[in-house]
């Protein structure tokens, strides 16, 4: 009996891990549950869409797969930029929705986070930092939740919400 109790206090120190693929936007960190994420791409070659919202940057050909590419900056209120070196697409798996992905200024790392770190229900005026700044006004159920890190404050956001949030 005693061994059933050692393991199940082990068990309840090991917390749950979840991971995130990060990426920068306007000088802030952001990132999308890595299970969502098909591929990382630098193609930005991108076919207009005219009369398209002006979130909907346009579609892109990869290896003969047709993405809708969303400009994440203007989806959380950022001004556009025009596309660099550092610029890439995040590609989405299908159980997301149909083929898209979403533009993104700089790639980051693979951010490991243990789930009680992270801190949910997080509205716009709430911000454990400023440094947030008065972006997602208008969307903010695209949060999932924030987490400081060492160095910086992660905005996690719910990638199954990035299609709906663009108004068509």
């Amino acid at each position: 009996m005693q061994t059933a109790i050692a393991n199940d206090s082990e068990a309840a120190n090991i917390s749950v891990q979840k991971q995130f693929c990060t990426f920068w936007i306007a000088d802030r960190l952001f990132g999308v549950d890595i299970l969502h994420v098909k591929e990382i791409n630098r193609e930005l070659g991108f076919t207009p869409v005219f009369h398209a919202p002006k979130e909907v940057k346009g579609y892109v050909n990869i290896r003969g797969q047709i993405h809708l590419v969303i400009d994440l900056r203007l989806l959380l209120g950022f001004e556009s930029k025009e596309s660099d070196n550092d610029g890439c697409v995040l590609i989405f798996k299908q159980a997301i929705a149909e083929p898209f992905g979403v533009l993104v200024d700089k790639i980051g790392d693979v951010v490991n986070v243990a789930e009680e770190r992270i801190e949910e229900g997080f509205k716009i005026g709430e911000s454990p930092s400023s440094s947030t700044g008065d972006y997602l006004t208008n969307n903010e159920n695209l949060i999932e939740g924030v987490c400081k890190l060492n160095e910086n404050l992660l905005v996690i956001l719910n990638a199954k919400k990035f299609i709906s949030a663009v108004r068509f």
